[in-house]
């Protein structure tokens, strides 16, 4: 698996609302969004996503919302090494029937229209976060197990409420529409047309002013295609990093259709 992995800069400041207790110390989120096609035809994949014509949505998941630290850390016992935080209050346990209440009146889903290509609107903000960030797991396929692992993993490292978390994850998928961007740039989703990396990037960046991290698997033929799209979110700009994987501005992938 071929990475490009680098943060440059914040693109939002996220609505904080401050827990009671202490507070989690990271310098900036990534918002990370899935390619569902990439994952579910990747060899060996877990996916089962049903929807009428059994195939997954052409439009990126959300992955996660994840805070992260600008340089890593060494653990207590090395060679351990953590790059974010993780379960910082097992208290805390999701209330999805609380979070979807109280996000009815204020959240819209991303979902493109497939006529027009617009944001719609949805009364059912269940639907909303399953819309947008769904579970493609056979073993767990119940999407409130899912977004309960999120929350108790990272959430609960944000400094927000649940309420705030899922809201502003939604709200950012909203603002900066990955699939209406790469459409926008002449970049479709397609078996058979090939990109250079640099392209998506550069799309991605030109319309929300920040480079994204991008990441790749292989399909089952063994092309490399666009899986991972990680944006930098946060109150303050992280200072650049990058991974010690392999990583190739000018490779060529595709972004397979469904």
């Amino acid at each position: 698996m071929k990475k490009l992995l680098y943060c440059h800069l914040a693109v939002l400041l996220l609505p904080l609302a401050a827990l009671a207790g202490a507070v989690t110390n990271f310098d900036f989120f990534f918002h990370v969004h899935l390619w569902p096609a990439s994952h579910c035809n990747a060899g060996g994949a877990d996916c089962c996503y049903v929807p009428v014509n059994n195939k997954p949505p052409a439009d990126f998941f959300i992955h996660g919302m994840w805070p992260n630290y600008a340089s890593c850390q060494r653990g207590l016992v090395p060679p351990v090494v953590y790059c974010s935080p993780g379960f910082c209050n097992a208290t805390d346990s999701l209330n999805p029937s609380r979070v979807i209440s109280s996000l009815r009146k204020t959240l819209y889903s991303s979902r493109l229209h497939a006529a027009h290509h617009q944001s719609i609107p949805f009364a059912d903000q269940g639907r909303a976060l399953i819309d947008n960030w769904g579970s493609l797991s056979c073993e767990n396929r119940n999407p409130v197990n899912y977004w309960s692992d999120e929350w108790n993993e990272h959430g609960t490292c944000s400094n927000m409420d649940q309420h705030s978390y899922f809201r502003a994850a939604l709200d950012f998928k909203a603002r900066f529409n990955l699939t209406r961007i790469l459409l926008r740039a002449g970049i479709v989703p397609s078996n058979e047309n090939i990109y250079e990396l640099s392209r998506i990037r550069d799309a991605v960046t030109e319309a929300t002013g920040s480079a994204p991290n991008v990441e790749c698997n292989q399909n089952e033929e063994g092309e490399i295609q666009l899986y991972l799209v990680h944006q930098c979110v946060g109150w303050r700009p992280p200072a650049p990093t990058r991974s010690s994987s392999q990583s190739s501005k000018s490779m060529m992938i595709i972004m397979d259709s469904v």
